[in-house]
């Protein structure tokens, strides 16, 4: 094949995929509607202006089940946030369950992401291929900095992601462990020992500080004996 031939073909090609994400982005739809149920954490119900019912399940993130710990925690704070209120829904496709897919935003502000803040759910990475990048990384982000400071879910010692639970597997908790700051210092700490660090640093914020909590705890018993 001739290299005129071979870039009028890639032109092709790119044109196509260009048209194909146009298309994609053209199908997405907006709906509007008052929030009447509150199923879980991540699952609402929106009734529409012509009254009819629209079961939304939260895109891109995954909430505690109710068997799980902070499962009722998530679904009360999803229901302060929105329940009775007129929420927008930003989607592209339903589910199996033809639930709808989407981003859920009171006043321009993303619901998803703000139970990811509160630590009320997770990043579900393994569903967000319909998000866009700028979310993915505000999602990602978010989680991280929940894991951090250890905020609800996460001040758990060993939180299960809840695709773990639903399958009965071992507990994990984020793919990539977590972070602890001292000072000018980072640290990467193991995923299953995160939560038990991150609250014996709570007492700790300098490494000197960490180094007289380990001497503290591993003192032998009987030391200061009388």
């Amino acid at each position: 094949m001739s290299r005129d031939r071979l870039a009028e073909l890639s032109r092709l090609i790119a044109g196509l995929a260009v048209y194909i994400s146009c298309t994609c982005f053209a199908q997405a739809e907006i709906l509007s509607g008052r929030v009447v149920k509150i199923a879980d954490g991540d699952t609402l119900t929106v009734l529409d202006k012509s009254n009819r019912q629209h079961k939304i399940r939260l895109l891109g993130i995954d909430a505690p089940e109710h068997a799980q710990p902070f499962g009722t925690v998530s679904r009360q704070n999803l229901a302060d946030l929105v329940f009775g209120k007129t929420v927008t829904v930003e989607w592209h496709k339903q589910d199996r369950y033809q639930r709808v897919l989407g981003k859920v935003l009171l006043n321009g502000q993303d619901v998803n992401l703000k139970q990811i803040k509160a630590g009320l759910a997770w990043h579900y990475k393994q569903y967000d291929k319909d998000l866009r990048r700028a979310d993915k990384q505000l999602y990602a982000e978010a989680q991280k900095a929940a894991s951090l400071k250890g905020i609800g879910l996460w001040n758990d010692v060993a939180p299960v992601a809840p695709w773990d639970f639903r399958h009965n597997k071992s507990p994990s908790v984020a793919d990539d462990g977590c972070e602890i700051r001292l000072g000018e210092f980072r640290y990467k700490i193991d995923p299953v020992i995160c939560g038990i660090c991150r609250n014996a640093l709570k007492s700790a914020s300098t490494l000197p500080g960490l180094m007289e909590l380990v001497r503290l705890a591993t003192r032998p018993a009987s030391d200061g004996a009388n």
